[in-house]
This record gives structure tokens, C-alpha cells and sequence, in this order.
């Protein structure tokens, strides 16, 4: 089955260093994966397993200097099964970020390419974002105007396949917001408003998707040395052209919970968001996850882990429902410092939009590279 993979949090580095030098800064990681996945489509029926292979690349790369910063974030990952009949799993990002001025004003541009492929999605989207930022002591104002291209292409009951012809639509967005900061500690809030406008006026069932959305948010963060947290609460509201499609007015959320204390850690998530389908009768989904997992350092080299999530899909304006419940156990073993072996079960159960029930069971076994290159620490010299 197809279970996204987090092998690398990849970002535009942060970088310290002296402002009166540029600084470099670069790290990477190549991941090998091999193991079994009893039922890849996750679907109903019996003989679907397969061996499969994968390959996980992620790298970041990031360059500070007076008043300027510019970086770069690439991950990709492709999933080749034994079985010739099953599809490949493929995906990548690209994002591209840079931003100048300081703490009290700052300008940042973000460019994101993306791309997945799967048995059952395909999906490509070009999004440019620029976001202004000021503050006045404690108090942060913030702006941001996002532009994007997307492509989206699943497959369906009625077809049985993916749609003859992908649905693409541009997405325009502004969102204002304030904040209050007070040492580790930000409450605000701000509103998304935005605009879809799909290329072909009607898609290939008849109905019209153009729609417009407001959806004001409340959060708050805070950073400590033993926790991370965040959490907001939003309100969407959704208008679409097509009177067979129903306004949306849904509260949604989205909290996460990082607790260090060594040698633990405890990581939890909850989220219910709005997604984009090409599901016929339904506007867009809803779609809630929970997940929780533990992580336990047993010696610096070695870490043992457990992991339990459950994830649902709401069509609108219909009946039907998809989840999945997942669990797993894993362990992983540092060899040097830039190498790691790792093995990992999951197992899935969780009725489709079909109303069958369906499970899968994936044991995994991996090899991990990483690479870095530090700047070079400050020169030393005699005074002439």
C-alpha cells in the first residue's frame, strides 16, 4: 500500500554565523528501502503482494549574508513492486525560498514544484507565495498573496480508472493576520481568502467546481526547550457555482505536540483539513488524521519506536467515507555518524469508499546516507 514517507524534514536552513560574511550551508540524506507489502493497492481480494524496492533523496541547501537569505529543499522518492502489473509510486517537491531584511521587516518569496504518481493519484502543482512581515514590538503583522496552478487526476468508481482528462484550475489567495509574541509563546490570528477557477468550465461529469472560500483562523505556538506546540481552529466557507453542489461551512483544526525528555520522545498530530477531489458529486473532502508516536533512545546509537494513526475521508454531499487505521513498530541502529539501518512493520486496516473492508501488512528494511558540509569555522592569522 502506498504510505507516505517522512524520511527528511527539508528546509531552507537556518544559518549563524557572522553578518559581515556570506555563509554556505548544504545537508542531504539517500535512503534505500527493500521489504514486502501484502497488499500495495490496498483493495479488496487475494495474491496482491508483492516485493518491492524504493529510493527516498532529500537535501537542503541554504546560503546567509547581510540582510538576505536564499535556500533550496528537494525531496523525491520512487517505490518499483516485484509484480509487473502494479504501478510505481512516485513523487517529488522542489521548493525554492529566499527573503531579505530583518526581525522587524522582512520580505519572503517561496517557489514550490511538486509532483506525485500513484495507482490511484496523480497530482502536479506550481504555487508562488511572497509574504511580508513586520513588528512592532511584540506585536507581528503579517501578510501573504499565493498564486498556483494544479493538476488532479484520481481514479473513480464510475470510470474504474483515472479521468480521461486531468482536472487543472488556478488558485488565487491573500491571507492578513496579527500576532502577539511574548518570549516562546505567539497567539494570532488571520483569514484565508481564495479563489479557484478551473480551465475547462465544466468537468467531465457536468458540474461546475469554480468556488470561492473564506476561512479565519485562530493559533497559537509555543517553542520550549521540552515541548513544541501549535495549534488552530478555522472556520471554512465555501461558495460553488454549481447549485448540485451544497456550501461549505465546516470547523477545522490542526494541533501538533513535541514532548523531549530523554531518552523519550512523544510526538502527537490532529488534524481535520479540506481537500481537493475529482469525486463527482462531492464538492471537496474532509479529511481528519490522528496520530501518535513514541520513540525511545535506548543507547545513542540505537532507537526503538511505535506509532499508531487513523485517518478519515469525507465526501460532501454524499455517503461515503474511507478510513484507515495504522500501526507499526520500528528500530533503527547509527553506524558512524552519516549511516543508519533500519527496519520497520506496519500493518493497515480500513474500509474503502466501497464499503469493503481491506488490510495490509508492509515489513520494510532500510539503509540510510546522510551528507553535510559544514562552512569552514573562522581563519586563523597572526596580526601583522
Amino acid at each position: 500500500m502506498y504510505l507516505p514517507q517522512v524520511f527528511l524534514i527539508a528546509g531552507c536552513l537556518g544559518l549563524i554565523g557572522s553578518h559581515a560574511f556570506a555563509e554556505d550551508d548544504f545537508t542531504a540524506s539517500f535512503r534505500l528501502r527493500g521489504g514486502f507489502d501484502s497488499n500495495p493497492q490496498f483493495s479488496i481480494g487475494q495474491g496482491r503482494g508483492s516485493a518491492f524496492i524504493a529510493a527516498d533523496t532529500a537535501l537542503a541547501a541554504g546560503m546567509k549574508a547581510d540582510g538576505y537569505t536564499l535556500g533550496v529543499a528537494a525531496e523525491a522518492n520512487a517505490t518499483h513492486y516485484a509484480q509487473p502489473l502494479l504501478t510505481p509510486a512516485r513523487g517529488g517537491k522542489v521548493i525554492l525560498r529566499g527573503s531579505i531584511g530583518d526581525d522587524d521587516l522582512k520580505l519572503d518569496s517561496t517557489s514550490t514544484i511538486a509532483d506525485t504518481s500513484t495507482y490511484n493519484l496523480r497530482s502536479t502543482d506550481l504555487i508562488q507565495s511572497i509574504r511580508g512581515e513586520a513588528r512592532y514590538g511584540s506585536i507581528k503583522l503579517f501578510a501573504t498573496a499565493e498564486g498556483g496552478r494544479s493538476s488532479l487526476n484520481q481514479t473513480n468508481a464510475i470510470f474504474q480508472d483515472f479521468l480521461p482528462d486531468p482536472q487543472q484550475y488556478l488558485r488565487g489567495t491573500l491571507i492578513p493576520g496579527v500576532s502577539l509574541v511574548s518570549g516562546k509563546s505567539e497567539l494570532g490570528a488571520s483569514v484565508n481568502l481564495s479563489v479557484r477557477r478551473y480551465l475547462q468550465e465544466f468537468d467531465v461529469f457536468g458540474y461546475r467546481r469554480h468556488n470561492e472560500r473564506m476561512q479565519p483562523f485562530l493559533f497559537a505556538k509555543y517553542a520550549g526547550d521540552a515541548v513544541t506546540a501549535f495549534v488552530s481552529v478555522s472556520q471554512l466557507r465555501g461558495a460553488w457555482h454549481d447549485p448540485d453542489f451544497t456550501n461549505v461551512d465546516r470547523t477545522l483544526f490542526d494541533a501538533s505536540l513535541t514532548w523531549r525528555a530523554a531518552p523519550f520522545r512523544v510526538d502527537l498530530t490532529a488534524w481535520r483539513r479540506a481537500g481537493e477531489t475529482t469525486f463527482p458529486i462531492s464538492p471537496i473532502t474532509i479529511d481528519t488524521a490522528y496520530s501518535a508516536k513514541v520513540s525511545w533512545n535506548v543507547e545513542p546509537k540505537v532507537t526503538l519506536a511505535a506509532s499508531v494513526g487513523y485517518a478519515a475521508s469525507d465526501y460532501l454531499d454524499s455517503p461515503f467515507r474511507a478510513q484507515t487505521l495504522i500501526c507499526g513498530v520500528g528500530a533503527t541502529r547509527d553506524i558512524d555518524d552519516d549511516l543508519t539501518l533500519g527496519i520497520d512493520i506496519a500493518y493497515a486496516k480500513g474500509s474503502l469508499i466501497s464499503g469493503d473492508d481491506a488490510n495490509g501488512l508492509v515489513v520494510t528494511s532500510s539503509i540510510t546516507k546522510r551528507f553535510s558540509a559544514k562552512p569552514p569555522g573562522p581563519k586563523s592569522g597572526s596580526g601583522a
